[in-house]
């Protein structure tokens, strides 16, 4: 009985311990579990929120930088001198082929543009390498002249507007701003402005590829109606939606309250643990969406193919250390230019040239050491030395990127060799702008290049001095052609057993007023580098065939430079100038120097083919002093060589140079080719040649240049005896 009343007892007090400590520690627990549920749905609820708010940061930088990008690519070709010199008054072709319609094709920076007159019509376009016929109007609408409002157009400022438009294609990222000359001391500068338009198709894809590179995931193009609230709008200039840009939350915090959430309902006692946990997930998030940020900031400043700092880092990091220099620090830029480097991109691909960079990137950071190295350009780097002895630092990396290209590089199973051209520029006791030294350096850079390959040259305010000579020089030129100033003397050809005057060879000559005789190998340079050379050729070609046009059964040959022989429609020109003076395509010659067929091979090779084919013979001019192999000379359809004065001379006295003259000969017959022997300066050197075989000679011995009146008179009296002049 007493153990039946104890019992109810027990009960009220478990009961009443229930009460007072279960009930409310369990409404305790349930609340907290309860505040730890919303507090976890809140917070990811806010992860989510923050995850969107910086991934539309970072999708609004993306499109920054895209245009960024489209902007740079514009400054390159527009902010250039030789974009001026061959894109205002009568559009260069050859230079537009080369410079532009390669650059659509291939549409890294951009897959159409388009150049606009002073009056503000459309001069020529091109979409992915094709003519386009409909203007920029059509194309692009009004959106692209509200683009180009405020624009300067006094020929010497530079500005680009860069935006998306709305095109025939399709959305596209358009640049638009004046082609001007990048020298300041460029002239003559135009007094209106021409414009290029760039623009590069803004679709799915390349949506995609920025979101691979800002790490956006489902990074997509949609209709600018949308409302997905993940999502920015893309405006014209008009500031009018035409898309929107959505993206794919990954929803961090639902993962991470997912992964949490089992524990919390097992185990209250970890809710410290859980919200640690959280905190670090969350952490972690905005890290993620920080690297990102860092990674498109570090696209703004980068160049991506080789990872090194860009221009505009190298122009700031020039100011910055010529602002806080002290105590006799100097700053030197040192400017490196690959040579030729075009013609690995054309001879072995794009992608075998971006290999190449980014080894040459890898081995100029090791030549730099603790100096900057940026890429400003396709094949151009800059190096920023601060330091007391900075013309001696410049001067000893200049050494070490000379020796290191001394070794070729294998790329792909090919052994590829190039060479560079390097500027030295220091600002010591005045203060230039970073620009100014860059120009500077660069300036120092043309004049290496201009020595040879592998050379540096520092940079000496006489430069600018000379480049000055060589514009007036250029000027003068321009003048010459204009008004007749130029002329032609010939040198006989022999024919090396009978002593007949078989052909001439047609040499230029330029008595620059108030200066005197100006040398053909200070001309042509010049008249290259002017934009002259087409002219020239041409005046030089038709002058040429007009004299000789009465020197009946003689061979007229004519020295053609590169640049011209590489232009595509060549043989057309020549033919043209032959049909206009009459004179027979037998008896004209042409001549390439050895050392260029290196130089784009597959377009001289098919200029040489279809030279041929209209009657006219290819003679390759100065043969020892290149680089031509047994294979080169088999795989080009010539029909003569011409032995330089440097193989000739000396015959007389070295049997080894007699020795290399007869195998030249000798592989010369093999390939079924002529051989002229130039420089022939004794009536030694004149019988070896011919015992060794050299079907014609030619040089000073012989005869000397002569004018067109001279020879007319040699032929009247019956072409005999020794012929001189006045060279």
């Amino acid at each position: 009985m007493a153990n039946t009343r104890q019992m109810p007892k027990l009960d009220q007090i478990m009961s009443r311990l229930a009460g007072r400590f279960v009930l409310p520690v369990a409404v305790v627990l349930v609340g907290a579990l309860a505040i730890v549920i919303v507090s976890l749905s809140e917070m990811a609820g806010e992860v989510n929120r923050i995850e969107d708010k910086l991934t539309a940061r970072s999708a609004e930088a993306a499109v920054q930088v895209t245009l960024r990008r489209i902007g740079q690519s514009h400054r390159d070709y527009a902010l250039w001198d030789d974009s001026v010199r061959n894109l205002y008054g009568e559009v260069n072709q050859d230079f537009l082929y080369d410079g532009f319609v390669t650059a659509s094709i291939d549409a890294v920076f951009f897959d159409s543009f388009f150049v606009i007159d002073e009056y503000g019509r459309d001069v020529v376009g091109y979409h992915f390498g094709d003519r386009l016929s409909e203007s920029t109007a059509d194309l692009y609408g009004p959106e692209l002249a509200e683009l180009m409002e405020g624009l300067p157009r006094d020929g010497e400022a530079y500005a680009v507007h860069t935006g998306i438009l709305q095109t025939q294609w399709g959305l596209a990222k358009v640049a638009v701003g004046p082609i001007v000359p990048f020298s300041e001391d460029y002239e003559p500068r135009p007094k209106t402005s021409r414009f290029l338009v760039v623009s590069q198709i803004l679709d799915q894809a390349a949506v995609a590829d920025l979101g691979t590179d800002f790490q956006i995931d489902g990074f997509a193009l949609t209709d600018p109606a949308s409302a997905n609230p993940r999502s920015i709008a893309v405006t014209d200039p008009f500031g009018t939606p035409v898309a929107r840009l959505e993206w794919v939350s990954r929803e961090l915090g639902n993962e991470a309250r997912a992964e949490i959430s089992p524990t919390v309902f097992v185990m209250l006692a970890l809710i410290c643990l859980v919200m640690i946990f959280l905190l670090f997930v969350a952490r972690r998030s905005v890290r993620e969406i920080e690297r990102k940020n860092e990674e498109a900031r570090h696209y703004a400043t980068h160049d991506e193919l080789t990872g090194l700092p860009n221009r505009s880092v190298a122009l700031t990091t020039i100011d910055d250390a010529i602002t806080k220099r002290e105590g006799g620090e100097k700053v030197a830029a040192i400017f490196v230019d690959l040579d030729r480097f075009k013609d690995v991109d054309d001879t072995y691909g794009h992608e075998t040239g971006n290999l190449l960079l980014r080894r040459l990137a890898t081995l100029f950071e090791e030549c730099a050491g603790n100096n900057l190295l940026a890429r400003v350009g396709g094949d151009e780097f800059v190096i920023v030395v601060a330091d007391r002895r900075a013309i001696e630092v410049a001067c000893s990396i200049g050494w070490k990127i000379i020796e290191a290209l001394a070794e070729p590089f294998t790329i792909g199973g090919r052994t590829i060799s190039i060479n560079a051209s390097i500027g030295i520029a220091v600002a010591d006791t005045i203060d230039p702008s970073g620009e100014e030294l860059l120009r500077r350096a660069d300036v120092a850079m043309d004049q290496a290049k201009q020595q040879g390959p592998n050379r540096f040259f520092v940079y000496e305010p006489f430069i600018d001095t000379v480049r000055h000579e060589r514009l007036e020089l250029a000027n003068d030129l321009r003048e010459a052609l204009r008004n007749d100033g130029l002329a032609l003397v010939y040198q006989p050809i022999f024919d090396a057993m009978t002593r007949e005057i078989v052909g001439v060879e047609a040499l230029l000559r330029w008595n620059r007023p108030l200066f005197g005789p100006v040398p053909p190998d200070i001309v042509i340079p010049v008249a290259e580098e002017a934009g002259l050379i087409d002219a020239l050729s041409r005046w030089t070609l038709r002058k040429a065939c007009a004299d000789a046009l009465g020197w009946d059964g003689l061979r007229l040959a004519v020295n053609i430079s590169t640049v011209q022989f590489r232009n595509p429609n060549f043989d057309t020109q020549v033919a043209g100038i032959l049909a206009e003076t009459g004179f027979p395509a037998r008896r004209l010659e042409i001549e390439i120097i050895e050392s260029e067929l290196l130089g784009r091979p597959d377009q001289i090779r098919r200029t040489i083919d279809a030279v041929r084919a209209r009657g006219i013979s290819v003679a390759l001019d100065d043969f020892g002093t290149g680089y031509s192999s047994i294979g080169y000379l088999r795989s080009f359809a010539l029909d003569k060589i011409k032995l330089d004065r440097s193989m000739v001379e000396g015959i007389d006295r070295d049997d080894q140079s007699l020795e290399l003259v007869r195998a030249s000969v000798i592989l010369a017959r093999a390939l079924d080719l002529r051989v002229t022997a130039e420089g022939v300066e004794s009536e030694s050197e004149a019988r070896l040649l011919r015992d060794a075989g050299c079907a014609e000679l030619q040089g000073w011995f012989l005869a000397e240049t002569a004018s067109p009146a001279e020879l007319d008179a040699l032929f009247a009296r019956g072409g005999g005896g020794a012929l001189t002049g006045t060279g």
